[in-house]
């Protein structure tokens, strides 16, 4: 017999656990993209549990269904639309009075639904006690106790998913409709004329209490009326229903919280809390990030066995160079994401990360972004991989490809080894110095350019979600659940990744492959000769030109970079931009070879390049969207190459 299939709709206010829940069920088997016309993220995913079949739909988090932002007009507009055979509707059991407000305004759809009480151990720990039978039944549908992040719930989840389904359990309005009359004018006026022009017509998926709702607050009287009926409808329904028994958090979440919330120091509590967490998270992503020397290891061997079986030179070079360097940066970004993912999880699920967001906003506002994108931002200074999978916490599609784009302008770890070590070489301590403080001062520059150029298209003024409202408790987060997790996104990353990094690989490969070694002889060293009259226009000279689109593959192997360009000390630039081949490469000899100017240019169209292939990668994975990944990485090119223009002919005025 063919398994039933089931479509089921996730709906919740952020940080209800929607996500948690649809990861959980959904597994690998889950798409994203956008909604039509939406810069809005589109969650779908499937899920076999118990013989039936469940497509998955994780509704935007939303305070309400007003269709005010692009977020709630999606969300009425699934449901409108009768896309969903049953909603689950996610509350938070730690903060069952606010929560359920959402509630409240789903109160209406005719729709089969499903209440779950998720984060219910929280609940606990804090010694709060749910009677869910007596909210079941005044409710008039299912209630299920749960935690999104244990698996152990998802059957008796889905039992009563199903049951809603074959009883056609709506959510009761009896009480509300009552509250509405008392309170609201405007609404018994337009619940009048609703109910008589529904005698004429059929009802569609929201009868006429939750149109006159709607109704009525189009003006501001009626809209305040409705929410304090919704408001007194949820007192009604709790009243009896929660019970408190204990003290809430333990002490050291008190501590803690008396540390990010002071005036004086919260802000500074907050970068060490978030240079912490990614110290953490190298060591815990250090294992895995070690796999990554594997494909080094193997390198040579694969070599000579291809070449003993008379394998082509080119085949040898494919093999042990540009596919080992492929799978060298994607196993070394996948083991450096898990470790971010898992830590800045823990940080997530105990309710740091919103405090930190919190304290931040006002800063990150005046680029158009919320205040939860400064960890994220903070972490690129060691990795920007960090930087672009961490902005997933932006709930806004729009505003996380901004701060994507923005992110860029960091640089990584990698940059400010290599560049400083140029600088000195080039131009002594002081020198050194005057480039990491150009560099430093360039950073919010860039992000305020991007912010210009792209803030109006991917987050417009008036769809811009900015401060937090609410700070969810603080609790013991679950480290199972959250290291599966943050296994799942090692996984997704790295293959997503793979399939960018290896287009970009053979690309690079094909443009820089000799039979003889020498550059000259590459399609790119052609390219180079040939274009060298305009790669001087912008202050670089070819070999420089060639160096720095080689710094898309990794920053960290530019010496590697400079050794095949300069001095032909590789027969394969893409080996030694990965750095899985060493070159004995002297950075004094370039002294001879570049002049101030070029090589001031070059440093600094190098920090503001693209990060990395794999930073692309990432990017892509991120966003779902190619076309977004060429947009900035050709904003970031040519932006670097306009930087380089600009301090080439300033610095060819003081020095030689």
């Amino acid at each position: 017999m063919a398994e039933a299939t089931m479509r089921l709709a996730l709906l919740g206010q952020p940080n209800s656990g929607k996500s948690t829940l649809f990861n959980g069920l959904t597994g690998s088997h889950q798409r994203v993209g956008n909604w039509p016309g939406k810069t809005v993220e589109k969650k779908l995913g499937t899920c076999t549990r118990g013989g039936t079949t469940y497509a998955v739909c994780d509704l935007p988090g939303a305070y309400s269904l007003s269709a005010v932002s692009d977020e709630e007009q999606v969300t009425q507009e699934y449901i409108a639309n009768g896309e969903a055979d049953v909603v689950c509707v996610m509350v938070d059991a730690s903060q069952l009075a606010r929560s359920l407000y959402m509630l409240a305004d789903f109160a209406g759809a005719q729709v089969p639904c499903v209440l779950a009480l998720n984060m219910i151990d929280v609940a606990r720990a804090q010694g709060k006690q749910i009677n869910s039978a007596l909210l079941q039944q005044r409710l008039g549908i299912p209630v299920v106790e749960m935690s999104a992040n244990d698996p152990a719930y998802y059957d008796a989840l889905t039992g009563a998913i199903d049951k809603a389904a074959k009883d056609g359990s709506c959510v009761s309005v009896d009480s509300l409709k009552q509250l509405y009359e008392q309170r609201s004018p405007e609404w018994a006026e337009a619940y009048g004329r609703l109910t008589a022009a529904e005698a004429a017509a059929p009802a569609g998926r929201f009868d006429a209490v939750w149109l006159a709702a709607r109704e009525a607050a189009a003006s501001e009287k009626g809209a305040v009326a409705c929410a304090t009926a919704r408001f007194l409808w949820v007192d009604q329904l709790i009243q009896g229903v929660q019970t408190t028994t204990a003290e809430g958090a333990p002490k050291y979440f008190a501590r803690l919280d008396k540390a990010l919330m002071s005036a004086r120091w919260g802000k500074f509590v907050g970068v060490l809390v978030c240079l912490g967490a990614l110290i953490a998270g190298i060591i815990c992503g250090a294992p895995l990030m070690m796999l990554g020397q594997i494909p080094s290891l193997v390198s040579e061997p694969i070599a000579q066995g291809l070449i003993s079986i008379g394998a082509p030179d080119m085949i040898v070079s494919f093999f042990s160079s540009t596919l080992m360097t492929v799978l060298y940066f994607v196993l070394s970004m996948a083991g450096f994401v898990f470790g971010i993912a898992f830590v800045f999880g823990i940080l997530d699920e105990a309710g740091v990360v919103a405090r930190i967001s919190y304290l931040f906003d006002g800063t990150m506002s005046k680029l158009g972004l919320p205040g939860k994108v400064m960890m994220p931002f903070l972490s690129g200074f060691a990795c920007n991989i960090g930087s672009v999978t961490g902005m997933r916490v932006v709930d806004s599609w729009g505003q996380r490809v901004l701060a994507i784009a923005m992110c860029w302008a960091v640089p990584c770890g990698s940059t400010m080894a290599i560049i400083p070590t140029l600088g000195l070489t080039f131009f002594g301590p002081a020198g050194m110095i005057g480039i990491v403080l150009g560099i430093a001062v360039g950073i919010p520059l860039v992000m305020l350019l991007v912010a210009k150029v792209f803030g109006n298209t991917l987050a417009p003024v008036g769809e811009r979600a900015g401060l937090v409202m609410e700070l969810p408790p603080y609790h013991k987060p679950r480290l199972k659940p959250l290291f599966f997790m943050a296994l799942r996104r090692y996984k997704h990353i790295a293959w997503r990744a793979f399939k960018v990094i290896l287009i970009v690989a053979i690309a690079f490969w094909l443009l820089t492959y000799s039979p003889t070694g020498l550059i000259e002889n590459s399609v790119i060293g052609s390219i180079g000769l040939a274009l060298d009259p305009v790669t001087q226009f912008f202050g670089m000279g070819w070999r420089t030109f060639v160096a720095f689109l080689g710094s898309i593959l990794a920053k960290e192997a530019m010496v590697g970079v400079l050794a095949a360009v300069y001095a032909s000390a590789d027969p394969s630039l893409l080996a030694a931009a990965s750095g899985t081949t060493a070159s004995a490469f002297s950075l004094s000899s370039l002294v001879t070879q570049v002049s101030g100017p070029e090589a001031l240019a070059f440093m600094f169209a190098v920090a503001f390049n693209v990060p990395c292939v794999m930073t692309l990668g990432a990017t892509y994975s991120e966003t779902h969207s190619l076309k977004w990944t060429v947009v900035i990485a050709l904003f970031y090119v040519a932006m670097a190459l306009v930087i380089s223009f600009v301090v080439f002919h300033i610095a060819g005025l003081f020095m030689v």
